[in-house]
């Protein structure tokens, strides 16, 4: 049997990332990012969320044009989506889901939409609507959303998620917003774990500011991990876009 062995090069280096923060942090933005750089350029965003106006103005976000978007509609067209990139017949570097929190809502409400009217087998209860979520739900979610997300994560190509935060009952850890399971699996898919969140700065004229930043270790109650090559994105990246985070990881100012 031939087995593949390779030697891994940093320049073949396919970054695997999880932004998550609160809203209006910037997530979406910083996705959109990825089609200012040469080696993630052009990004396909899936818009899970319908809050894209954010990548619509290029010059507040340095590009020469917007990202392509999908809008998801139903959780069944991701399937289509996957076999799309994995076929590789397309010129997308990237792809970028916003946001897994929302994907998991919509992949529970198509759990539910499929057992509608059909009785339990252990209580012999049927749903009546959609707001008839089940506990079972959420097992069977996490074993459809841990496939999906491993099996976007190995694709061969930059792949970046992004991810409402939540904070634990006892207030003690900030994480990204998914069900307990599967956070742990996400979590461990990962290469880098990111929580973004904003700043005040104050100017040399003592005029005040808001910066943008990105808790890249893990920092107090916040969960984060980077997993780069020497943890080169240090504990927190100033005003983060995708470029300086694949640079930092590459140890290269600009990349030709």
């Amino acid at each position: 049997i031939e087995i593949p062995i390779y030697k891994p090069k940093i320049e073949d280096y396919k970054l695997k990332m999880l932004i998550y923060g609160p809203p209006g942090v910037g997530k979406t933005s910083l996705l959109a990012t990825a089609n200012a750089h040469p080696l993630t350029a052009p990004v396909l965003l899936i818009n899970v969320e319908s809050g894209i106006l954010s990548v619509a103005d290029v010059a507040a976000l340095g590009l020469s044009e917007p990202p392509d978007v999908v809008d998801l509609k139903d959780f069944d067209q991701l399937e289509n989506i996957f076999w799309f990139l994995a076929k590789g017949n397309h010129p997308y570097k990237s792809v970028a889901i916003d946001s897994l929190s929302e994907l998991q809502m919509m992949n529970i409400e198509h759990i539910v939409q499929q057992q509608l009217g059909k009785p339990s087998s252990s209580s012999g209860a049927k749903r009546t609507s959609l707001d008839d979520v089940w506990l079972d739900d959420y097992g069977a979610s996490t074993q459809q959303m841990r496939r999906l997300v491993r099996s976007f994560r190995d694709l061969p190509m930059h792949v970046f998620f992004s991810c409402h935060d939540a904070v634990s009952k006892d207030g003690d850890t900030i994480y990204p917003n998914l069900t307990p399971k599967l956070r742990t699996a996400v979590m461990g898919y990962m290469d880098v774990i990111g929580y973004m969140f904003t700043g005040v700065d104050t100017s040399a004229e003592g005029e005040e500011y808001l910066t943008r930043r990105l808790l890249c270790r893990p920092y107090r109650k916040w969960v984060a991990k980077d997993r780069s090559p020497g943890q080169k994105l240090g504990l927190v990246v100033d005003n983060p876009t995708i470029p300086n985070l694949i640079n930092k990881i590459l140890g290269k100012e600009h990349v030709k």
